[in-house]
């Protein structure tokens, strides 16, 4: 579809018609992220009273971010006609009630009192500092259940020598039938960090 003609269709709803409706159904396709396709693509689907309407409001009430911005343009002035009977199955496919209100999970967010949000008073940072660097301290210690061949091999390929011979030691204990194989890294690794100080 060509610029000048999708931006005529936007100042000019009239210009709806069954062979505009093919354009636009092309153009969603080739770019599914375009709102505004999508919106003009329904809105002439409305106008031309197409049976594909219910089916393509339900999947575009799900990609339009703002959906009373598309329910205000589906029922612009610019519609020739509007029946209650289609206003009464939009509404509830855009989450509102016949009242109008909306019901949406931010706006029952916003009514509850989340519980995660809180101010924290002068006395209280410190304690709160102080816990974060627990916390933190607690994450980088090493936990000997977690100490794998695999773990061993990446301290010593950093040449973290120390921590590779450690955790070569550890797993000589856990495993005691490759404790021949870890003996020999250990020894390897010994034998590199003597060269390497020398």
């Amino acid at each position: 579809m060509e610029t000048q003609k999708l931006i005529n269709l936007i100042a000019n709803p009239d210009l709806f018609n069954h062979e505009t409706v093919v354009e636009l159904k092309l153009l969603t396709e080739k770019y599914p992220w375009f709102n505004l396709g999508w919106m003009l693509y329904l809105k002439n689907l409305k106008q031309i009273e197409s049976t594909e309407y219910q089916t393509v409001l339900k999947k575009v009430a799900v990609l339009i971010s703002d959906r009373k911005l598309l329910y205000n343009y589906l029922n612009s002035e610019n519609q020739k006609k509007t029946d209650k009977a289609d206003v009464d199955n939009i509404l509830p496919a855009f989450g509102e009630s016949e009242n109008g209100e909306g019901n949406s999970l931010i706006d029952k967010f916003l009514q509850t009192s989340p519980g995660s949000i809180r101010r924290i008073s002068e006395g209280g940072i410190a304690a709160e500092n102080e816990n974060r660097l627990n916390v933190a301290e607690k994450s980088v210690t090493e936990n000997d259940e977690l100490i794998t061949e695999t773990l061993a091999s990446i301290y010593f390929q950093q040449k973290n020598y120390e921590k590779a011979k450690e955790s070569y030691q550890k797993l000589s204990l856990k495993y005691p039938e490759k404790s021949i194989y870890f003996a020999a890294r250990i020894e390897e690794i010994e034998k590199l960090k003597n060269t390497n100080s020398e």
